[in-house]
């Protein structure tokens, strides 16, 4: 009995330290809103640089540069002729490439093409948060009209989603810029709120 009860808590604490490992939650403050004029889903330059390393997206492929010389050219997932790159961006640290295909979804890569993590076509528009998280929104449309969007925080390790509780119900086009996150509602307002992950 004594050897079934030790295991037994032996089990529990080790359940206890990942659910503590898994639940995270992310804390809302600052938060302060402009009008913007101009096309929302376009509306930030991503980090596509870091120290002497440039990554240029051609749309079917990616190019990497060291000081103005292409130094890498990769097509990571061999994208097909109706498919493109699209909201690629640099990792804070530079090692890492966050991009988008408008059939296959989202993907993590290497700067020689390798593919690091996939995500799938559930998240958008994804952005750095930290080398650890990206910042991505799940929508829902009719077509035409957005009906529904939140932002949602994943651990890129483990693919742990955790979404950021907003008071829009349509949250569009995040971007981050550490502690900062800016995003859009469809009337072309622009918020900016300070998150904080705990």
């Amino acid at each position: 009995n004594y050897i079934f009860m030790k295991n037994l808590l032996s089990i529990f604490c080790a359940l206890c330290i990942v659910h503590c490992a898994f639940a995270k939650s992310i804390v809302v403050s600052q938060k302060t809103s402009e009008a913007y004029q101009g096309n929302i889903s376009q509306a930030f330059e991503r980090k596509m640089s870091h120290k002497n390393i440039e990554v240029v997206n051609h749309l079917k492929y990616f190019e990497v540069k060291k000081k103005g010389e292409v130094i890498a050219s990769f097509d990571p997932i061999k994208v097909d002729r109706n498919s493109l790159y699209i909201w690629p961006e640099l990792s804070p640290n530079g090692k890492m490439l966050l991009f988008t295909t408008s059939d296959q979804g989202v993907f993590i890569c290497n700067l020689k093409g390798e593919i690091l993590y996939k995500f799938g076509r559930g998240v958008t528009a994804t952005t750095w948060w930290n080398n650890r998280y990206i910042v991505g929104m799940i929508e829902e449309d009719d077509g035409v009209n957005f009906l529904k969007s939140d932002l949602v925080m994943i651990d890129i390790k483990i693919g742990e989603k955790i979404k950021i509780e907003l008071d829009e119900k349509i949250a569009l086009y995040p971007y981050a810029h550490k502690p900062y996150l800016e995003y859009f509602t469809p009337d072309n307002m622009r918020y900016i709120i300070k998150l904080k992950i705990k």
